[in-house]
């Protein structure tokens, strides 16, 4: 599980990786040839109307509500029901753009200030209706409606208010200049407003039945922790897919996966490492690996709020207590690479000199010492305690990860040569999600994240008392800096990546994650489906085009 991007924007670098002889043929996907018809000859290379696709999910969403989704398994289903955003970023430049967007033009003027997007002709919601501007300011006013849970809110501030002239014009007023304006616009995916107005946003039957969608496939069947259907949008504006039918299929263990990938079973996977080779070699299996520019890290978190680890020598003593490099090569065969802050390498507010653990079991053991944790007399094996109490806490992942299962058993291990007690407790994803945001009863807890190609969105994770907060991390020089970071004079990123620089500083310094690695994302597809490339976006994101994708044997 990820959860989902904060924020997407612009990046820097972000090479795919090694899909060279994957790549070539799957460019070919995007000519705009016409599908041919069902039962004409099929030429090579042209696409293919009807079919289907079964993807493995390994955490089922919560919501398709797009103003409540926080996790990465609601993004999946939102981004096929609901896909009509006002800019799309282009895959491989990650330009951000009026192509295959619902704006035809958008101006921002020359103080920053305004917004203004000019929508196509004739873009209609499932139903037949036309999506307008007023879809996009009723869904900004619900974003700032404190009456709604929208986890967000708090990245649009500085969007004081929008306004819809007439169906296809919507404008945006800014209280400031804000550098990341065009993305977070871009991240504003409408509401049908004739099926919400009168409605209570945040419970209602519709958030996981909607019965009207913008997007290429439309839910038809959700059977909860078991499958959801989708099926083809005849009135999608870009176009009816080529496919007929998606369906995800939730499988939470990733041995069992693998089995149906294998088997057939499954068409789509994200793959383990450990299973890549075998995929590899599969008949009937292609397999897609990148490092991506919304790059996919894991970590271990701290809940900084309960002792001991509101105490920063304890948490650094376990951030000292990790081998990255062997972790890496145990749990990823290799395929990850280190990263030590807020940011990835992939990203262009990455800076190197940040605090850095590299392995040192010594300096770990120092740490405890000056906390005042100690050894048991004539027992240098044994679990420490101060005044009275033991050194013992709970690392926490959700089951069916089996990737999370070997770090949390690692670590488990290298805390107790530290003399640290770490009970290991796996438990199912939306349980355990609800105890690291909401409940805070956790102590260390092993996530990841899907980083938005903008650093700003990382602002709802360190900022005090932010939605995405989960360590209960506060410093104030850092409050101080994010909104310095996104309103910088020029916008030149350049400027900005000193601030953001500044920031992972800071915050890497208090030890709040032990930052583990940037995955190499790996996927295993069906020979008889093309895709179309994923470039630097990854399949979270709702401009990989999967509408394009289409099966070649047309079933």
């Amino acid at each position: 599980m990820n959860h989902r991007a904060p924020h997407r924007r612009l990046t820097r670098a972000a090479v795919a990786l090694g899909i060279g002889a994957l790549l070539f043929p799957l460019l070919a996907a995007c000519a705009p040839a016409p599908p041919a018809a069902p039962g004409a000859p099929v030429q090579p290379g042209q696409p293919v109307r009807g079919g289907t696709i079964t993807e493995i999910k390994f955490a089922d969403a919560s919501t398709i509500q797009p103003l409540l989704i926080q996790d990465a398994a609601s993004r999946a289903y939102e981004i096929k029901h609901y896909n009509a955003p006002l800019l799309r970023y282009d895959p491989e430049t990650l330009v951000l753009g009026t192509k295959d967007a619902v704006a035809e033009s958008f101006d921002l003027s020359s103080d920053g200030l305004r917004v203004t997007f000019r929508l196509r002709d004739n873009v209609k919601w499932s139903d037949g209706r036309p999506i307008t501007a007023h879809d996009y300011k009723f869904t900004f006013d619900k974003m700032k409606d404190p009456q709604v849970d929208f986890p967000y809110r708090a990245l649009y501030a500085r969007i004081e208010r929008a306004e819809a002239p007439d169906d296809r014009t919507i404008i945006f007023y800014l209280s400031e200049p804000f550098c990341p304006i065009l993305g977070q616009i871009a991240d504003i995916n409408p509401l049908p407003k004739h099926v919400f107005e009168n409605l209570n946003i945040n419970d209602n039957p519709l958030n996981i039945k909607p019965t009207v969608g913008s997007g290429p496939f439309l839910l038809k069947e959700w059977v909860r922790d078991s499958h959801a259907v989708f099926t083809a949008n005849e009135n999608f504006y870009l176009g009816r897919p080529y496919l007929d039918t998606w369906t995800i299929k939730i499988v939470r263990d990733q041995n069992v996966a693998f089995s149906q990938y294998k088997s057939g079973e499954a068409d789509f996977v994200a793959l383990r490492a450990q299973d890549f080779e075998e995929a590899k070699a599969l008949p009937n299996s292609q397999v897609i690996q990148f490092y991506a520019a919304q790059s996919s890290w894991t970590y271990i978190g701290f809940n900084m709020r309960r002792e001991p680890l509101n105490d920063l020598r304890v948490r650094q003593a376990l951030s000292y207590a990790v081998d990255r490099q062997q972790l890496i090569e145990r749990v990823r065969y290799g395929r990850a690479r280190p990263t030590q802050g807020i940011v990835t390498p992939s990203s262009w507010a990455y800076v190197d000199d940040v605090t850095k653990f590299t392995y040192d079991m010594a300096k770990a053991n120092q740490l405890l010492d000056e906390a005042g944790w100690r050894r048991p007399p004539n027992n240098p094996q044994g679990i420490r305690s101060k005044d009275g109490r033991e050194l013992r806490m709970r690392i926490f992942y959700n089951t069916g990860n089996n990737e999370r299962e070997m770090i949390a058993t690692i670590m488990q291990a290298q805390a107790r040569q530290l003399g640290i007690e770490l009970e290991v407790i796996g438990e199912e994803f939306q349980a355990y999600i609800n105890r690291v945001n909401n409940t805070r009863d956790v102590e260390l807890f092993i996530l990841g994240w899907l980083s938005g190609l903008d650093p700003n969105g990382t602002e709802n994770i360190w900022s005090t008392g932010k939605p995405q907060n989960a360590t209960g991390f506060s410093n104030p020089r850092v409050d101080e800096l994010y909104p310095r970071a996104a309103t910088v004079p020029g916008c030149k990123e350049s400027d900005r990546r000193v601030l953001y620089g500044e920031i992972s500083r800071l915050v890497t310094a208090e030890a709040p994650y032990i930052f583990l690695y940037e995955n190499e994302l790996l996927y295993g597809l069906s020979g008889r489906i093309q895709p179309v490339p994923f470039g630097k976006l990854t399949d979270a994101s709702r401009d990989t085009r999967y509408w394009l994708w289409y099966s070649k044997t047309g079933r």
